[in-house]
Parts: structure tokens; sequence; C-alpha cells
């Protein structure tokens, strides 16, 4: 049991926040693209060059193989670190499970010094970090505690990502909570 610990603390722990941002950007994006463009144009995006073939999806992979779901449910599971073809696990009494390479692969390590990120130029480190977290619904308390900085740094850093259409908010009771929008998306997966 330590061994896991010491494995999870030295190789998971550290990256882990950035492992969830890009599972709820990837997860938040085919969302969006499920509302705007159907089911059959999401399944064929998940990979390049996939399309259907009257009703079968058909995937450009170098192994040729048929599958067939069984009626129990298909998952979809991006991952961050698979860059390979599509992996499917077929499941006679239980939901399939489809792995495909997530749209925006993430640096696990990190920027090297000198490097930044995209964004950084555009909104500054800070707020840009605020929107890459924001592919999740955080309040305004969860904003400053993540990036080390006063609630109302993290205040003033929402009221410009929202007054940009970067991210919507919303207030209940006493906490108020942000997310990205279809723009901020677009903007976080180099789409826009």
């Amino acid at each position: 049991m330590q061994s896991l610990r010491s494995a999870y603390t030295g190789l998971v722990g550290p990256p882990w926040s950035r492992i969830r941002s890009g599972f709820d950007a990837e997860r938040a994006w085919r969302t969006r693209q499920l509302a705007e463009h159907g089911m059959r144009a999401t399944l064929a995006g998940l990979i390049p060059g996939g399309r259907w073939h009257g009703t079968t999806l058909v995937l450009d992979c170098a192994k040729e193989a048929e599958v067939t779901l069984t009626g129990h449910g298909l998952v979809l599971l991006p991952s961050a670190v698979w860059d390979g073809p599509p992996l499917m696990a077929v499941h006679d009494d239980a939901p399939s499970v489809f792995i495909y390479p997530a749209l925006t692969p993430l640096p696990l390590l990190g920027a090297r010094d000198g490097e930044d990120h995209p964004l950084n130029a555009l909104l500054g480190r800070t707020r840009a970090a605020a929107l890459g977290l924001l592919t999740q619904q955080l309040t305004t308390t969860d904003i400053a505690r993540e990036l080390d900085i006063s609630k109302s740094s993290a205040s003033e850093h929402a009221k410009a990502l929202r007054d940009a259409r970067l991210i919507v908010t919303q207030r209940e009771g006493k906490a108020v909570w942000h997310s990205c929008t279809p723009l901020g998306l677009d903007l976080l997966t180099g789409s826009a």
C-alpha cells in the first residue's frame, strides 16, 4: 500500500489538476459537439478520418476489426496520455468502453523555463490559468484557492473573463459559480 501512495505522490499527484482539467475540457467540448451536430457527427469526430457508411461507423486504424455493440451502451473515455489508435473493450452484459486520444493532449510535465501557454500573452498568466480551471464549474473561492490568490483578485479575473464572454457566472445563495462558455472552450482547445 505504501508503494501505491508513493507512486501517486510522485507521479500522479502533481499533475492531477491538469489531468482533470483536460478531461473536463474534453467532456465539455464533446457535449457541445453533441448538442450542435448530433450523435453521428460527434462519434465520427472522435478520431481523424472517422465517417459513417450507412449505420456503420468507420474509423481508420492499422488493424482491421469489426465491433458489434451489445445494446448495453457505450462509454467514451478520452485519454490525455494515449495517442495511438482507439482501443475498444466490448462487454456482453455491460456498457462497452471506447478509449480514444483526447482532443488536446496534456503537457503533463508543465512548461519548461521560458515556455508560455499561448493564452498567457493574450489574457495574462493568472487569467489564462483561471480560464483553464473553469472547464469544470468552480466558485470564486475555489479559483482563489487553486491559483493561490486572494478572493478579490479571483473575483476580478472572473469579471474580466465574463466581460470577454469566455465564462458564465451564476449565483446560488452565497456561492458564485463560474464555468467556460463555448468560446472559452474554443480558446482552450485551440479551435477558435
